[in-house]
């Protein structure tokens, strides 16, 4: 069984300053947890588990003993972000990152501009996973991506997408200096997504989802993006949820790249 330090410590993390302190996070989530298993995702420190879950569940005897956790679901509930708390929870070391402006290959890449809500952000991870888009660059007071919320919202995109909390204005002074490099924002007012020319090697810059993209950064941005609304019922909404308008925006950089 979990000593009480070792659930006060796992609990613990749920709290960003904890994250910080000791470099984990918690991931949750019978599937989630599975493909992480399954994939021997290298960042794996702890495996916690009842013991009807690791008996029917882990069959990978490569990992260190000492890193798979048995214990009850009355503990689990202790740990868990969840209402209901799942059978299992893994303990995940946060890597150190070193930005190399290399990754930024000849595809675009998604750039958001202090998004707060864990969920939205969660939600663009798992946006860019299904469009292929390999990096997220986010300003340094974005939601914390490795907050339970954000993890649980991208139903395991986490292992596939890298995030990059960076100066903003340092990337986009760099890139938009580039001939051939586009900077796109989404806007409430400009020309049209669908009457513009999309090029293949871009930033897609999205903003806050009440104020927008900051003024700091719209000097690099050199086309903005504008998703009409094609409702003519009166009273109908303003704008779209900052997710709904990534996913809009990426399936028109994807479907024009495919001709």
């Amino acid at each position: 069984m979990l000593s009480k330090n070792k659930i006060k410590h796992f609990r613990s993390l749920r709290l960003k300053k904890y994250r910080d302190k000791y470099q984990e996070y918690i991931v949750e989530g019978e599937k989630v947890i599975n493909e992480l298993l399954g994939c021997k995702y290298p960042h794996v420190k702890h495996v916690i588990g009842t013991e009807q879950w690791i008996n029917e569940n882990f069959k990978d005897k490569s990992y260190p003993p000492e890193n798979i956790l048995t214990t009850s679901g009355h503990d689990l509930s202790k740990i868990s972000s969840f209402k209901t708390p799942p059978g299992v929870i893994a303990v995940l070391h946060i890597p150190e990152q070193t930005f190399n402006k290399d990754i930024v290959n000849n595809d675009i890449s998604l750039v958001l501009d202090k998004i707060q809500d864990p969920g939205n952000l969660g939600n663009i991870i798992r946006i860019a996973d299904w469009f292929g888009i390999e990096n997220i660059f986010c300003s340094h007071d974005c939601a914390d991506r490795f907050n339970p919320k954000v993890i649980q919202a991208t139903m395991g995109a986490f292992m596939r997408v890298n995030l990059w909390n960076v100066n903003l204005t340092e990337l986009l002074e760099e890139y938009s200096s580039i001939p051939g490099f586009n900077v796109y924002g989404a806007f409430l007012e400009g020309e049209s997504i669908y009457e513009q020319e999309l090029g293949k090697s871009a930033f897609i810059v999205m903003g806050n989802e009440s104020r927008g993209i900051s003024k700091n950064y719209i000097p690099y941005i050199k086309s903005r993006l504008f998703i009409p609304n094609y409702s003519a019922r009166a009273g109908s909404i303003d704008s779209l949820n900052v997710s709904a308008a990534t996913a809009v925006i990426c399936s028109e950089f994807r479907r024009r790249k495919k001709k």
